[in-house]
């Protein structure tokens, strides 16, 4: 068997459609997508998915309003500035670093995993 890895590279180069020429090229096979930001090469073989999965990566901080006493600390801990005015997260601005969590009295903030796509098999 041989082994065929693409990796590295500036994004927009082509590494992708390379991969899948290979692919279109090979009679048995593997594949693995394993790009962080744009897995598509599931674009280009259009497969046969026979099952999926959510993929969760990261966290994200979620105040429990009716646990909030209001009295601030998170907010001035948060570096990114990702407490609003209300106590609760904008979720863009978090990070994930769970210091807003730790600092509440109350434990009022929860750090809630991140649906961050999908993985799958197929033929």
């Amino acid at each position: 068997m041989k082994q065929i890895v693409i990796i590295s590279g500036k994004g927009g180069t082509g590494k992708t459609v390379i991969a899948g020429a290979f692919a279109a090229l090979a009679r048995d096979k593997v594949m693995a997508d394993c790009d962080v930001d744009a897995a598509d090469l599931h674009l280009l073989l259009d497969p046969k998915i026979k099952n999926s999965h959510v993929f969760k990566s990261g966290v994200t901080a979620f105040t429990h309003i009716d646990c909030c006493e209001g009295c601030g600390v998170c907010k001035v801990v948060c570096r990114f500035e990702a407490v609003r005015e209300d106590f609760t997260i904008d979720p863009i601005s978090c990070e994930g670093c769970a210091f807003c969590s730790f600092v509440c009295p109350q434990n009022a903030i929860e750090m809630k995993a991140n649906n961050s796509g999908k993985w799958f098999v197929s033929d």
